[in-house]
């Protein structure tokens, strides 16, 4: 029994041992943190080596004290393991107006945040933390404290965003074209830079394109093609023959004689009038070749710049070079996408930035830049496909025009609204040119020929306007006389909205062509503008000349000049007419003072039926007035023919 006894006991001992070894617990992994850390804030904090560090999100509940001498502050420190995007909010104080700053960790402050007003709160929504910020919470003035919260949520960064701060050109993201950026206007004093490097093959846009055939307006000959009177260089296509009614030049020595073209040069006219007896025959003038030419003008590329809209946002968005000098800027409306075609920067500059920042609103204490920290923008920089042909923005000012060469065409876009694009066509020689522009879906457009102001304080003059078509319908200029510097405006027409006239035309999908012909002056065409006395053109006796009524309601004046007459002169002048308009002649007598006399008229026939008018005329100046005698028709395609002899 005392044996069994012993057995119990050293059974119960080992059952006693096994049970007192602890139990093996699996390991669970590292402690996943939830949610955001409740943090106190700890006094003092009023300076950088006191701040309380925030490695995750956390809520911080804190208290600033009103000092009537200073302003209390209280500073933290963002500290995260890895890079992230912060979105820090503090609280407003009751009754006063809260600031919050950032700083690097050399405590260079890189901003200031105060864009709300009393008790509202202020944010940051997207401070990229990269190793540590501190931030400064203080109120806006002395004598102001309270209790306030400050939350700091934290994120890893995206591919395509922002990075804030960014409001420097050192500072600037890397934008490659054709990419696409999200980015906020977060408080009011927000400005956002990027950094758009332009490529090393881009075509200049204002290079001449392979299909522009210079009519002797000024442009250079294209590369490998030989100077006149020389052999084409080796590998060179020969120059294709001249067309009829071209100039050709006087024939070298040894050369046959030219022959006279069958009709006079220089005409855009595709239905021609009977010849009128001409006594003068022969081929235009050449020109001297010695004449320089216009300095090229400096290569550009152009841009497209899609920026989203923003609610409560008034966009501006600049262009500036490396050097910061600015290329362009624009304001849009508040709330509104900008689409901005063909903006023109040097193809020089390898470099340039798109800055982007919220527009002013209201007016005196009220204004105040727009933002929206909860809802960003995006912005996209392409190079636009349209290459050498492409309009280059800003050209809104005379100053700025694209330049147009004869034989060529540009292509641009109206947008935003009231977009203005300005074009000039810089000439060696007299010529006539004949500017066409094509229809847009959406778009009335108004073409017009423009004189620079002429002196100090003056304004610019319109001197042709184009606005016979209505929606998508194209828009001419007939026998536009150039010689040096000529200027053409593209815009939207005004319409009637609610009351108002606007010009809230714009497309910024569908672009116009502007395309410029040029033929030499030698005489035989009108010179538009001659739609006013003072412009009227000179006639010479027995010589033809011709024209077209084009636009409605276009007038063109003739000048005689007899003032050195002893006595009448007998006077015979015959108008050939045209399809579609009934053409009046109507003869006029300037008087000392100026003004008209009517003398004559000849408005009997219709369409293309001639009108003749039969005169004594005593000495002094004429005037030949012709246009529809109804002002309701035109022809921009066919021409009248005017002559103006001496004799009964």
């Amino acid at each position: 029994m005392r044996r069994w006894g012993w057995v119990c006991v050293l059974a119960a001992t080992l059952v006693a041992c096994k049970d007192d070894k602890p139990s093996e617990v699996p390991d669970a992994g590292p402690v996943v943190e939830t949610g955001p850390s409740a943090l106190t804030e700890q006094e003092p904090n009023e300076r950088p080596e006191q701040a309380l560090e925030l490695t995750r999100d956390s809520v911080v509940t804190a208290d600033l004290a009103a000092q009537p001498n200073k302003a209390d502050e209280d500073w933290y420190r963002l500290a995260p393991p890895a890079p992230r995007v912060a979105d820090v909010t503090v609280s407003g104080l009751p009754g006063g107006d809260i600031t919050l700053e950032v700083y690097d960790r050399d405590r260079n402050r890189l901003a200031s945040i105060n864009s709300e007003g009393d008790g509202k709160p202020e944010r940051f929504p997207n401070l990229y933390v990269e190793g540590e910020r501190w931030l400064r919470v203080a109120p806006a003035r002395k004598g102001v404290g309270g209790a306030y919260t400050l939350t700091v949520k934290m994120r890893a960064a995206n591919d395509g965003e922002e990075h804030e701060p960014n409001d420097r050109a050192v500072d600037a993201i890397a934008l490659p074209l054709g990419q696409t950026v999200t980015a906020f206007l977060g408080h009011a004093g927000d400005e956002d830079w990027y950094r758009v490097e332009l490529p090393e093959t881009a075509a200049p846009t204002n290079a001449p394109a392979a299909n522009d055939a210079d009519s002797g307006a000024g442009g250079t000959a294209p590369q490998g093609a030989s100077a006149p009177g020389e052999a084409p260089a080796e590998g060179a296509t020969p120059p294709p023959s001249p067309g009829p009614g071209a100039a050709t030049g006087t024939p070298e020595e040894g050369e046959a004689p030219l022959e006279a073209p069958p009709s006079p040069t220089g005409t855009f006219g595709g239905g021609e009038p009977p010849a009128a007896p001409a006594p003068e025959t022969g081929v235009a003038q050449v020109t001297d070749a010695g004449v320089a030419a216009p300095p090229p003008e400096p290569p550009s590329v152009a841009l497209k710049i899609d920026l989203s809209a923003v609610e409560g946002v008034r966009p501006e968005i600049s262009v500036l070079s490396a050097a910061e000098a600015p290329l362009f800027s624009l304001r849009g409306k508040e709330g509104e996408a900008l689409s901005l075609r063909n903006i023109g920067v040097r193809a020089t500059d390898r470099v340039v930035y798109v800055v982007v920042k919220g527009g002013w609103t209201g007016a005196g204490k009220e204004a105040r830049r727009t933002f929206n920290a909860g809802t960003p923008y995006t912005l996209t920089v392409t190079q636009e496909e349209a290459g050498a042909n492409a309009e280059l923005e800003p050209n809104d000012e005379l100053y700025k025009a694209t330049p147009l060469t004869a034989g060529g065409y540009r292509e641009g876009f109206l947008a935003p609204k009231g977009d203005v694009d300005h074009f000039v066509l810089r000439t060696t020689e007299p010529v006539l040119a004949k500017v066409e522009l094509t229809g847009v879906e959406r778009l009335d457009l108004v073409l017009s020929m423009v004189e620079p102001p002429q002196g100090d304080g003056q304004q610019e003059t319109v001197l042709l306007r184009a606005n016979d078509g209505a929606l998508k319908e194209p828009e001419r200029l007939n026998n536009v006389a150039c010689n040096g510097s000529c200027y053409f405006r593209v815009e939207g027409a005004s319409r009637k909205v609610e009351g108002k006239w606007v010009k809230d035309f714009e497309n910024s999908e569908q672009p116009y062509r502007i395309t410029v012909t040029t033929v030499p002056d030698n005489g035989g065409e009108e010179r538009e503008p001659n739609n006013t006395v003072e412009r009227a053109q000179e006639l010479t006796l027995g010589k033809a000349v011709r024209g077209t009524v084009f636009p409605v309601k276009d007038t063109d004046y003739y000048r005689v000049d007899l003032s050195d007459r002893p006595v009448r002169t007998p006077l015979r002048a015959t108008l050939l007419g045209i399809l579609k308009v009934d053409v009046g002649l109507y003869l006029h007598r300037v008087q000392p003072d100026g003004k008209l006399s009517l003398v004559q008229t000849a408005d009997r026939a219709k369409g293309d039926q001639p009108e003749s008018i039969r005169f004594s005329a005593e000495p002094g100046v004429y005037i030949f007035e012709v246009r529809d005698a109804k002002n309701r028709e035109a022809n921009f395609q066919d021409s009248y023919q005017l002559t103006v002899e001496e004799g009964e």
